[in-house]
């Protein structure tokens, strides 16, 4: 009997995320995915079972680094309220180097999806979900702190956030002039009420 083909696992992922996400889940093909990976379809099907399994796992390794990049950000401030502004900026710096316009795979799938797959639709909203609860947290962190004032509404405020990041993802596809990106942000930010003017950039 044949041995079964060994590849690294990480490595087929980030080759069909990147297709998946330069061209979307209906439009990709076993064979877009068999030519950007490199492996047999018969390889492909015995690891992931279908495009969909394969699609799934891709989803939950792109969600997973999503959750990362905000934990990397609460890790790396200062202070609470810093670590928002670090996780915002971080956005906007994101989407200002988005040359081709490929948005944000999640929400892209979100917007083509859906309304035809619930399953695809509730994976995708929850991880969703589990990022606007890691601001509000970080929101709630910074008002215990001092930094923004006690009496704010944390779970609007986060979601506040979360609309205006969605916002910048989906207005990326349009490869807008990057210079645009700081005011958004800055007015984006302004509406958190902090009890101070100091205010952050992407790396301060």
């Amino acid at each position: 009997m044949a041995r079964p083909a060994e590849f690294d696992r990480n490595d087929v992922l980030d080759k069909a995320m990147a297709v998946f996400w330069r061209t979307g889940y209906s439009a990709t093909s076993v064979t877009d995915l068999v030519r950007a990976t490199n492996l047999k379809p018969g390889s492909l099907y015995g690891a992931f079972n279908s495009k969909r399994g394969l699609f799934m796992e891709v989803i939950d390794t792109y969600a997973e680094r999503s959750l990362a990049r905000i934990n990397d950000c609460i890790a790396e401030a200062e202070s609470p309220l810093e670590a928002v502004h670090r996780f915002v900026w971080r956005i906007a710096t994101e989407v200002g180097k988005d040359e081709i316009g490929k948005g944000c795979l999640m929400v892209n799938t979100l917007l083509e999806l859906a309304t035809e797959d619930e399953e695809i639709r509730i994976v995708v909203t929850s991880y969703l979900a589990k990022i606007e609860e890691r601001l509000r947290q970080t929101i709630c962190l910074a008002q215990e702190n001092g930094e923004l004032c006690d009496d704010a509404d944390s779970a609007a405020l986060a979601k506040l956030l979360m609309t205006g990041i969605w916002g910048l993802r989906v207005m990326s596809t349009t490869r807008p002039d990057p210079a645009i990106y700081p005011s958004i942000v800055t007015h984006m930010l302004s509406a958190l009420p902090q009890t101070s003017q100091k205010t952050y950039t992407l790396g301060h």
